[in-house]
């Protein structure tokens, strides 16, 4: 018997590249993977912490030809337009957070570390070190800082309009970042 998360998300079910050129949003890579990937859309300019290290400075273009060809299941999360900073000064700032960490590591930080910081300073979302993704998109849909969701590649995962957020402990990530980094430093 499948579980179904009680952690879900309503997404719209057109989809339009334009919008992704302007505002910010959250991207979940792998959606339904445990865990997902998630970086930050500023503008046009995505940013994220991976394994690897600093992903900085990605056109959406190539992010969505990437998407595409591989066909990874992904979220794009808009988030309320900021009313007092730009955009360049919020990607600045993302940068300089994401630029505070090496690369993900065991319990040092994940994909989700400077997102976190980047939404306390800008949303006012208290950093809690031990929550997890499905949690923290939980509490901006709380607090109301969402403004729409698009999918590209999950339109067998949508039921009644909604995403479920795969669910997991801080212990399985913990477990499969260790994987993950012994299988890239194999390579």
């Amino acid at each position: 018997m499948i579980i179904q998360s009680p952690y879900t998300l309503s997404v719209s079910d057109s989809f339009n590249e334009e919008l992704l050129l302007k505002n910010t949003w959250l991207v979940i890579l792998h959606a339904s993977r445990t865990p997902p990937h998630i970086g930050i859309l500023i503008d046009g300019n995505y940013n994220s912490l991976t394994i690897k290290g600093h992903e900085l400075d990605i056109n959406i273009n190539v992010l969505l030809k990437t998407i595409q060809q591989k066909k990874i299941e992904t979220l794009f999360i808009q988030l309320k337009k900021h009313p007092v900073f730009s955009a360049d000064y919020q990607k600045e700032i993302c940068q300089y957070y994401i630029k505070q960490f090496t690369q993900v590591k065991v319990n040092e930080a994940s994909c989700l570390s400077p997102i976190k910081l980047f939404l306390q300073e800008f949303y006012a979302i208290c950093e809690n070190k031990e929550e997890l993704l499905f949690e923290l998109i939980e509490r901006l849909k709380q607090n109301q800082y969402i403004n729409l969701a698009y999918g590209l590649n999950i339109d067998n995962k949508i039921e009644e309009g909604e995403f479920s957020l795969p669910m997991y402990s801080n212990e399985q990530l913990q477990e499969i970042i260790k994987i993950e980094r012994a299988n890239y430093y194999k390579e």
